[in-house]
């Protein structure tokens, strides 16, 4: 047994360790992360498993469910995409995380934790958890999830159970959380000082495989139009979009999400829409001119860190078409400093 934490290393580099030579991995959370492309690029694709199975949860009048929607259709299109078998089964008694892998049907190492599966449960908050090896042990966990869940989720149910969230989604407005005005903060002491930032940072690409982002266009110096393939719920108004151009791959600029996102055109691919302001139109101006590449701003990046906010150190997930990728915010700030200090070069250059 081995003592599990965030604090000295992440539960997403354990998962990577815990399917080493395994060909199967249960993933049993309450909590899904919305995407999973960086998790199957960087974990599945890079291991021998051939099959996933998703314990989670799906409560009635629950606004998890709205956030569920995202996740299922990620975890589906992934496997699809990935060619993995998998299994969803339901548990909404569930409050366990525990992740197993298992060969040939035997269960080699497990994990259980106060971690979910999200970006922050296997990156940034304060989690513990214990790896255990014993084999026994293991198959009487995995005995006691399946005799207290549902049966596997056909892909018809997941499917409609994704569309019957989204049309709910579509057609009923968001309510307002009510805000508290309530600081217990100064009653403790901290033994940091911690930046008071709600930010989130995502990439963005402009422009598809089918249609690349033309030299010859530039974005709008004011407000630029965003278009999603899906609601982007993680995506808030305050948030930052680091744009990019499909084709050159090069960087466009940054934006300041502005508005909420609304469909502004049901029939298209692209349907979700919302408005962001253009930070740097000193850049985007002369995007061109730069060369300011997904790739080498990766490339010039400190790789201890990881590079999006699930864990990952790469963006392979835009090359399969992802619309957007939420970023750690060292290494978004750190592209912005590019995409500044290129404007800055340019007018010391003239």
């Amino acid at each position: 047994m081995r003592i599990l934490n965030n604090i000295d290393s992440r539960h997403f580099d354990e998962l990577k360790q815990l399917v080493d030579g395994t060909d199967e991995l249960h993933i049993v959370s309450p909590f899904l992360m919305e995407s999973f492309d960086v998790f199957f690029d960087e974990i599945i694709a890079s291991s021998d498993v051939k099959r996933v199975v998703l314990v989670t949860t799906l409560k009635d009048n629950d606004p998890d469910l709205l956030k569920k929607a995202d996740s299922l259709h990620s975890f589906l299109l992934n496997c699809v995409t990935h060619s993995i078998a998998f299994r969803v089964h339901v548990d909404n008694k569930l409050h366990g995380k525990i992740y197993i892998a298992r060969k040939n049907g035997i269960p080699l190492r497990g994990i259980i934790t106060s971690a979910n599966f999200t970006d922050s449960g296997l990156n940034k908050n304060h989690e513990w958890g214990v790896l255990i090896e014993d084999q026994e042990s293991l198959k009487k966990v995995i005995a006691d999830i399946f005799n207290v869940s549902s049966h596997a989720l056909t892909h018809e149910e997941l499917k409609g159970i994704i569309e019957k969230i989204d049309n709910y989604t579509e057609n009923v407005a968001a309510q307002q959380k009510t805000k508290i005005d309530l600081e217990v903060g100064h009653l403790f002491k901290k033994k940091t000082v911690e930046l008071k930032s709600d930010v989130r940072y995502f990439i963005k690409p402009v422009g598809y495989s089918d249609r690349p982002f033309a030299t010859t266009r530039k974005l709008n110096n004011g407000i630029e139009k965003m278009h999603f393939a899906r609601r982007p719920n993680p995506v808030r108004i305050g948030d930052i979009l680091i744009c990019y151009g499909v084709g050159t791959t090069k960087l466009l600029g940054y934006f300041e999400v502005v508005s909420d996102p609304y469909i502004w055109d049901s029939t298209s691919r692209w349907s979700w829409e919302l408005e962001a302001k253009n930070l740097c139109p000193e850049y985007s101006e002369s995007w061109v001119t730069f060369d300011n590449t997904i790739s080498s701003v990766v490339a010039s990046y400190d790789h201890v860190n990881p590079v999006t906010n699930v864990g990952g150190s790469t963006l392979r997930a835009l090359q399969r078409g992802s619309d957007r990728i939420q970023l750690t915010d060292a290494f978004a700030k750190h592209a912005i400093e590019l995409i500044e200090g290129s404007v800055k070069s340019k007018k010391v250059s003239r």
